[in-house]
């Protein structure tokens, strides 16, 4: 049995997520409730719709080809880099959906509780565009959730539930 198959039991991956700076992955593992792997960083998050399988890992052309090929997770999440926190997105397909059902749930901007007490931040849409890697290895769906690590990081943990129901 394949890594993936065993790793997800039936469906597969479902996000698979890079550090936009690597030195914050961190902070990544601890606002999704992941756990310290060796170079990937596994683990799940019970949503409404079911269970999100997760991996997690630092930046870098050869991370991801392997998150790519290894994983294969439905869609990958580019999280960090600075500035306000936007997310951006594929111009169709279901994390486009996802989107925008987040932000006619939560409003646009989205307010949001800071991770762990600190203050709340709002979440703006980005414009839908090319995608951030070259398309050769491209995964099935992505996003980019731009921002402050933690922020960013607690922006994706909201916006998983609507992600997972259209995967």
């Amino acid at each position: 049995m394949s890594r993936r198959a065993a790793a997800a039991l039936g469906d597969g991956w479902h996000v698979g997520v890079v550090a936009a700076v690597a030195e914050e992955t961190g902070v990544l593992l601890n606002v999704l409730g992941v756990g310290q792997g060796r170079r990937f960083h596994t683990g799940r998050m019970a949503v409404p719709s079911g269970v999100t399988y997760l991996v997690v890992t630092p930046d870098g052309t050869a991370s991801f080809d392997v998150l790519v090929r290894r994983y294969a997770p439905a869609v990958v999440v580019f999280v960090g880099g600075g500035g306000d926190v936007a997310i951006t997105h594929e111009p169709r397909g279901p994390v486009r959906d996802a989107v925008g059902a987040f932000f006619t749930a939560a409003g646009e901007p989205a307010p949001l509780p800071g991770f762990g007490g600190a203050p709340s931040f709002h979440v703006m849409r980005g414009v839908p565009g090319p995608p951030p890697f070259a398309p050769a290895r491209a995964p099935r769906a992505w996003a980019v959730v731009r921002g402050d690590t933690a922020n960013a990081a607690q922006a994706l943990r909201y916006l998983i539930p609507y992600l997972r129901s259209r995967l």
